[in-house]
């Protein structure tokens, strides 16, 4: 661990006990530091804290329990970032209530990369779970960070298609990093954090899973990226709480439709109605954030369909997406010869192909 200024210690100490980052910047500007905050804390005249904050105060006030606290931060190879080191991510620093201190285990080489989050429900379809994995693989593969909540569901698949592509991940925690939820995707965390992930928390090293830390976590999530693509999930969800933080931030958000009727469908569809931007692939998210390669967006550009067969199966496939079977029937020809076409087209970029062997154009 590294050697902490007074100031450094004075928000070891506060984070330890969950003061808020609103209280914690308030309370800074009126007694004039963070460590002077800590010094008053004694005082007749000192800050008033909730009685089981004040507890934990109370208890790593002193010197050696404090120096205890962070030797067991070094054990665990968690580490600490400040609000005002030089790798603290300028984007997140620009919101409102940001993290005065972040916990992180890993890489923090991801934090220099563009961002883009994916968030969803818990209970996802197999749809979701594909299109989530998708999508960040190829956002990986392109050099994006991929970040989401290390949850169930649409979170997990994220950062999944993230690890396969062998690109970087980010885990953003409601809890501490010694005590992940749901503890299932402990294997996960692990994987993120000892790979080229990362894995944050401004909560400390075994804080619980308090259901209202989800919220304050996804103004993070949010926070840290230039768009968050909400991939499934239903309109009173995490998915949609992320969602109206990117917009109070002032970020960009995007929506992967999903199936008329299904509740999984049901936040997406109505953040499209408002005017979100419109996802089927990761080409769509890399395109309207001008991340795309200059090569790859070059060829994207030059690149045309000649063949006849081609153009027709395109024009099916910008209908809506379709299974080989479907596209024969569309164009009354067999299957075998529409697979070759498809093989080709997906070699050259025009389609991709989803689970279920679903195909669809990439542009």
């Amino acid at each position: 661990m590294r050697n902490l200024n007074d100031d450094q210690r004075a928000l070891v100490w506060l984070s330890a006990a969950e003061i808020t980052s609103q209280r914690v910047h308030r309370l800074s500007e009126e007694y004039g530091s963070p460590a002077a905050v800590r010094e008053a804390f004694t005082s007749e005249n000192g800050p008033v804290f909730h009685e089981s904050s004040g507890k934990v105060l109370k208890k790593l006030f002193a010197k050696d329990a404090l120096d205890e606290l962070l030797e067991r931060l070094e054990k665990s190879h968690v580490h600490l970032l400040f609000e005002n080191d030089d790798d603290y991510p300028v984007m997140l620093r620009t919101i409102d209530d940001f993290p005065y201190l972040l916990y992180y285990a890993g890489r923090l080489e991801c934090l220099a990369a563009p961002m883009v989050a994916l968030v969803g429900t818990r209970k996802a379809s197999s749809y979701g779970l594909g299109m989530a994995k998708s999508i960040a693989r190829d956002l990986a593969a392109e050099g994006v960070t991929v970040v989401s909540g290390l949850a169930r569901g649409i979170d997990s698949a994220a950062h999944a298609g993230a690890l396969e592509a062998g690109g970087c991940t980010l885990g953003v925690l409601g809890c501490g990093i010694n005590n992940p939820y749901p503890p299932e995707n402990t294997p996960l965390l692990r994987r993120i954090a000892g790979g080229k992930g990362l894995i944050i928390s401004e909560y400390p090293l075994d804080a619980d899973p308090r259901p209202f830390h989800f919220p304050y976590r996804n103004r993070i999530i949010s926070g840290l990226s230039q768009a968050t693509v909400f991939v499934e999930g239903a309109i009173k969800s995490g998915g949609m709480h992320t969602v109206n933080s990117a917009l109070v931030q002032g970020r960009e958000v995007f929506a992967v439709p999903g199936m008329v009727g299904t509740k999984g469908s049901e936040g997406p569809h109505a953040i499209l109605r408002e005017g979100a931007r419109i996802v089927t692939s990761a080409r769509d998210v890399l395109e309207d954030l001008g991340l795309m390669q200059d090569e790859k967006r070059r060829k994207a550009a030059t690149v045309k369909i000649t063949d006849p067969m081609q153009r027709r199966i395109l024009k099916c496939l910008r209908l809506e997406p379709m299974t080989v079977e479907q596209l024969a029937e569309n164009l009354q020809t067999d299957t075998s010869d529409v697979l070759v076409q498809l093989t080709m087209m997906e070699i050259s970029g025009f389609i991709t192909r989803e689970p279920g062997n679903l195909f669809l154009a990439s542009r």
